[in-house]
């Protein structure tokens, strides 16, 4: 699908307010933002000594909280930014550019206050970049990438110029990061439980050879806005929008791990979204031992993962799926989660064994992959704590890596 098709077609209606649009920039951002006051005025005042950045900032509250303290707030936090920065076109009647500074850099202000609540940050996230997707179709951001980020991310200095050390092919970079820890807050221990248990999971799917193998953060996102239109956007969801964006992407695309520069997560508690960091660390806090009472993947589902990836080439021709009923683990989490059709498939429409893999990988995707590991863990591999964990550090190498990383 070309990327005028998609525009044209799939595209949130938000891109006409900037189809007459003059101005030419470098560099774009897309930062959503709910109830923002206390990190977005810093990020955009760090974002100001930019030079030729269009920032685009959709200010969103879902329909639910239309009336709420958190919606007064970020419309408060408009007014602000509109007496903050001045006006350079109203281009709709909740849209407007703003001078960011007197370097070529504006502010693309747009308010949207009655999300559907099952939409939530997904439909906002989707709306600026496909604004954003729109300005570089029409050559007036120079640069074929669009940055995503949150408001409560510090950016570091490089972090423009990383997109010119991403490889070609590639659909999507994802920006290495750590979150602000706060020895004094009550949350810490929790968010640190939380941060390695993101590390850990990537980290054993990169020992079990997935290729759905990293971090599936919003704010830490950089697309190229071919694919991203190959991909027809961000999911309209209220949380996991990046996770499902990102399974998308690498059907289609490669995704790549940048090594640096570091974004810095805040880390704090959250009610914004069903689920992520926000709502984990909440309920991770309620524990009455956080560290006995918070549990992870156990290490022997990531062995059956392995054990599964290693196997399914032979499918292609030499091998039946019986020959996996020695582990009968294994072959039943398969077949719950509809293995015999995806082979079945598969084969059919293949000519030879590169073909036979990309459509088995196109079925066992990231989603995919984490319904086997629920299987496996429901069935008979129950979660561990931490302390428990660490009795599997000589087995396996992923466990150490993770608390490598994490540090």
């Amino acid at each position: 699908m070309s990327i005028g098709k998609y525009l044209q077609h799939y595209a949130e209606s938000e891109i006409t307010f900037v189809q007459d649009l003059e101005n030419h920039w470098q560099h774009v951002i897309c930062i959503p933002a709910f109830d923002e006051a206390d990190s977005l005025p810093l990020l955009l005042k760090n974002l100001s000594m930019k030079d030729n950045l269009l920032v685009i900032l959709v200010l969103n509250s879902p329909l639910s909280a239309s009336n709420s303290e958190a919606s007064l707030r970020t419309k408060k936090l408009a007014e602000f930014f509109k007496q903050q920065f001045s006006l350079q076109h109203n281009l709709s009647e909740n849209c407007q550019l703003r001078q960011l500074n007197n370097s070529g850099s504006h502010l693309l202000l747009l308010e949207h206050y009655s999300i559907p609540d099952k939409q939530g940050v997904g439909l906002a996230r989707k709306i600026a970049c496909d604004m954003a997707c729109q300005l570089i179709h029409d050559n007036k951001v120079l640069s074929p990438w669009i940055h995503n980020t949150d408001a409560d991310v510090d950016l570091p200095a490089d972090y423009l110029s990383a997109s010119l050390e991403v490889n070609n092919g590639t659909a999507a970079a994802l920006f290495p990061f750590q979150h602000k820890f706060n020895s004094q807050s009550k949350s810490q221990l929790s968010l640190q439980l939380y941060e390695y248990s993101l590390y850990y999971y990537v980290e054993a799917l990169k020992w079990a050879a997935s290729p759905y193998a990293f971090h599936t953060i919003g704010s830490t996102l950089l697309l190229h806005h071919n694919y991203y239109a190959l991909a027809r956007g961000f999911p309209k969801r209220a949380a996991g929008e990046d996770f499902y964006l990102l399974n998308k992407l690498k059907k289609i695309g490669d995704i790549q791990a940048l090594s640096k520069p570091v974004l810095t997560l805040s880390g704090r508690t959250s009610s914004r979204a069903p689920f992520g960091t926000g709502p984990a660390i909440n309920k991770i806090s309620e524990f009455e031992n956080p560290t006995d009472d918070y549990l992870f993947y156990h290490p022997h589902c990531f062995l059956h993962l392995k054990k599964w990836l290693f196997f399914m080439p032979t499918l292609w021709q030499d091998s039946d799926l019986e020959a996996l009923a020695n582990d009968e683990l294994l072959y039943k989490c398969l077949m719950n989660i509809g293995v015999e059709e995806a082979i079945a498939h598969a084969r059919q429409h293949s000519k030879d064994q590169a073909g036979f893999m990309k459509h088995m990988h196109n079925w066992f995707d990231s989603f995919k992959t984490l319904k086997l590991i629920h299987n496996l863990r429901n069935l008979e591999l129950a979660s561990i704590n931490l302390k428990q964990l660490q009795n599997y550090k000589k087995e396996f190498p992923f466990i150490t890596k993770a608390e490598k990383a994490h540090k």
